[in-house]
């Protein structure tokens, strides 16, 4: 579809959007070019980077990171279904892995709790994006206490459905598990941990491509996913 075809066909879908009900809805980014409509960097912007077809994080130990999130945008939230997958997903001597989050009313308002899926573990953690982690206090994470010996993977999928969460590896299951406090989903996007790399003074981390299917979205949500979707044209 042209440029200007496409542009056509979101003002008619603006005309009739009242008529549509909710609909599955899939979203993708090969990471080509930036696109600051689909992703936040809240946290230190400059240690995110689209290079060369993958998005790259790359830290020095003197910048003191922790706990950066870079926040999926482009389709709105709450979530309560979808599947995830991300290609080539992985690090070097740092801790990058990818988070999905919501508020509870026990918990301050910048400072949500996540389950954060590493390419080698799964980890409960309170952070606000910002830099600024807190110990829990009264909620229980559910995460399985397991840990595999993978740095990087082909692709990791993670499956999601009110509270379920199911996760693939290298198209290989690896584990599941339930938190019924997580009816919905708030937030997701890439998170960097902070820095752990021995002697060494540069960590770095990539993933080359990101997949959220299966959504169940308004057709408001729809139309923000496809601006942009043209954005990147």
């Amino acid at each position: 579809m042209s440029h200007k075809n496409l542009i056509i066909f979101i003002l008619l879908y603006t005309f009739i959007s009242c008529t549509l009900s909710a609909s599955a809805e899939m979203w993708h980014d090969d990471f080509d070019v930036e696109n600051p409509e689909a992703w936040d960097a809240v946290g230190k912007n400059f240690i995110w980077k689209i290079d060369d077809g993958f998005l790259r994080v790359e830290v020095k130990r003197e910048w003191e990171i922790d706990y950066e999130l870079y926040q999926f945008t482009a389709i709105p939230g709450p979530y309560r279904n979808f599947v995830i997958k991300i290609n080539d997903f992985g690090g070097d001597k740092t801790r990058f892995g990818f988070c999905v989050g919501r508020h509870f009313s026990d918990t301050p308002g910048d400072d949500p709790f996540f389950y954060v899926f590493f390419p080698d573990e799964i980890r409960a953690r309170r952070f606000d994006g910002k830099g600024r982690s807190h110990p829990f206090r009264f909620r229980l994470s559910r995460e399985p206490r397991t840990r595999w010996e993978t740095d990087t993977l082909t692709q990791m999928e993670l499956h999601f459905n009110l509270g379920y969460f199911v996760l693939f590896a290298d198209g290989k299951f690896r584990t599941a598990f339930q938190d019924a406090n997580f009816d919905k989903i708030e937030i997701l996007g890439f998170v960097m941990e902070g820095i752990n790399i021995a002697n060494e003074w540069i960590g770095q981390a990539w993933a080359d491509a990101f997949t959220i299917s299966g959504l169940d979205i308004t057709p408001e949500a729809k139309l923000t996913a496809m601006w942009s979707q043209l954005k990147l044209r």
